[in-house]
């Protein structure tokens, strides 16, 4: 070998070990970038796993994604093997409405200290649309403006989970389990209005109070929905409401 081709190989593995060094110092001062580059990350015991993209999302359904702040038992287990009766009238799922007269309603009465029930009726569910209050509350023969209704009865929760509940109602309402509040829709409202709380419950049969009022103004509506683990909001089932044990006939 000449004397020039050998100072030219000598020069060439020079120049290629330079720039092998500085590619490492970029990816020092740079493990992001190169993190990003090759799409994938490395656990702390060596193993790689896929990396997120930069901005992805990810959602679980239409319910809250916060943490529940409110956790509850239940003093009775779930039901196993829930009730059910092709005849909403006789069998034990549903729940017991009360009516109250009011000689003026501008937010919830105190049921316990307003006497007796001027009627009581049975729901399957609480899922009354908006509709003109003159036409009175589904159910009730005499409620148009003015009144209190009372539901009461029990929640079977089978599997434990963040449940986000939920009152949407015109005018007022609450919503009690084992006697606690959990969600407060109280006031008179000029439309509709939505309440909701997440609560972390255990499984087991929950006492439910559901207060609602009207005034007198021109709407009236009432619903009761959940969601459960951040899933679709819908009306509670009948399947998971059962009358006080003394309303079943």
């Amino acid at each position: 070998m000449t004397r020039s081709s050998l100072t030219l190989t000598t020069a060439f593995v020079a120049f290629a070990l330079a720039g092998c060094a500085k590619n490492k110092a970029d990816d020092t001062e740079n493990p992001d970038d190169a993190a990003a580059s090759d799409g994938d990350a490395t656990d702390d015991d060596g193993t790689a796993t896929a990396s997120r993209a930069r901005g992805s999302t990810s959602t679980r359904g239409s319910g809250s994604k916060a943490a529940a702040r409110t956790s509850l038992e239940a003093k009775k287990p779930p039901r196993t093997t829930p009730d059910s009766s092709e005849d909403e009238d006789t069998g034990p799922n549903g729940l017991l409405a009360e009516v109250f007269t009011l000689d003026e309603a501008d937010g919830l009465p105190g049921f316990e200290t307003i006497g007796d029930p001027s009627e009581t009726f049975e729901v399957a569910s609480i899922d009354f649309d908006e509709a003109e209050a003159s036409d009175g509350f589904p159910g009730a023969s005499s409620a148009t403006e003015n009144y209190g209704i009372r539901f009461t009865g029990w929640l079977n929760v089978a599997t434990e989970a963040e449940y986000e509940l939920c009152l949407h109602s015109d005018d007022g309402s609450a919503l009690l389990l084992e006697g606690t509040l959990v969600v407060d829709n109280d006031g008179v409202h000029d439309e509709p209005v939505e309440a909701c709380e997440l609560v972390y419950l255990a499984a087991g049969e929950y006492q439910l109070e559901i207060d609602y009022f009207q005034s007198t103004g021109p709407l009236m509506a009432m619903h009761f929905a959940w969601a459960i683990d951040g899933g679709d909001k819908v009306i509670v089932p009948t399947e998971v409401l059962f009358k006080p044990d003394d309303a079943t006939r």
